[in-house]
């Protein structure tokens, strides 16, 4: 009698306990710090299971949250850039603000970032910084998620992957191509005002080697890992021709872009592009060719840690 009243109460507490972890585990990044243990035990066996996320440190620059396990100056110009890119993307591209968070995770170090990448995103190609949205549940917001870690070209690396967050935060979806281009557009700093001197020369010297712009091919590219430099280039050369090249095709993109707003399955830029112009692919290689390239620079590195 005795030993069938324990093995009830021991059941009893086991049900509450797993009907605890389950509530627990719905919970958001931010308000859920998933490298919290429950126990000695539990904690040597998480470090040995997976590499845990960034969290000692917190910095707040809205409408970003970046976490980090090593101390990084609150005061860097860096912080103060990247708070009026959200400005700069929404002011360009005449999109509504959001007050959306963005969770950064800046690993201390390449080797740290590799691995924790690795561990929870096997499938992902190997890259400096990644951006992904994560779905919280059904009929769910999602959580917007950055992870790269503190190296030469952060700087660069953040704004090209917080413009896939602001982009994502107000948009529907956004086209592989069209979201690849304009984050490789404002991952340059404002002065340069979109012009990617490495992208113009390369593109330049394709154009040379037979190479064609092709719109319709990189429309139809659906896979970030099937993308290579010259995709990554031709989508930047792309999204300057239409902001820079006449009035008429940046009201196309501008307007392309409103529907995303509300509607994730747009059809064809291209399409809407040769209402106005009929040889687009000629234009982008004319438009290359003439741009006016900045003076060369070395890699700003931001101040330490």
């Amino acid at each position: 009698m005795r030993k069938g009243l324990e093995k009830l109460i021991f059941a009893r507490l086991f049900s509450i306990l797993l009907m605890f972890i389950v509530i627990s585990s719905g919970c958001s990044t931010f308000n859920f710090n998933p490298n919290q243990p429950v126990g000695k035990e539990n904690s040597e066996a998480n470090q040995l299971a997976s590499p845990i996320l960034p969290g000692k440190f917190l910095i707040r620059v809205a409408p970003y949250v970046f976490l980090s396990d090593f101390e990084i100056q609150k005061d860097l110009p860096l912080f103060d850039e990247l708070a009026k890119l959200r400005d700069q993307v929404y002011t360009d591209l005449k999109l509504p603000e959001s007050s959306t968070m963005i969770q950064v995770y800046l690993f201390e170090d390449r080797e740290k970032y590799d691995k924790f990448m690795v561990s929870k995103y096997p499938k992902l190609p190997s890259r400096r910084a990644f951006f992904v949205a994560q779905t919280r549940g059904v009929g769910r917001s999602e959580d917007l998620l950055i992870y790269t870690y503190w190296g030469e070209r952060v700087q660069q690396d953040l704004r090209h992957e917080l413009t896939h967050a602001l982009l994502h935060s107000v948009l529907k979806d956004v086209p592989l191509w069209l979201d690849e281009g304009l984050a490789e557009y404002y991952e340059l700093s404002p002065d340069k005002k979109g012009i990617n001197r490495q992208h113009v020369e390369h593109l330049r010297k394709d154009l040379n080697n037979e190479f064609r712009p092709d719109l319709i091919r990189l429309e139809l590219m659906d896979e970030v890992g099937k993308m290579n430099r010259a995709e990554y280039r031709e989508s930047w050369a792309w999204v300057h021709y239409f902001l820079h090249s006449t009035p008429e095709n940046k009201r196309v993109l501008l307007a392309f872009m409103q529907i995303l707003r509300e509607n994730p399955s747009p059809g064809s830029l291209r399409e809407k592009l040769i209402e106005v112009i009929q040889l687009p692919e000629s234009e982008l290689q004319n438009h290359i060719m003439k741009l006016n390239l900045p003076s060369a620079e070395k890699v700003r590195i931001p101040a330490g840690s």
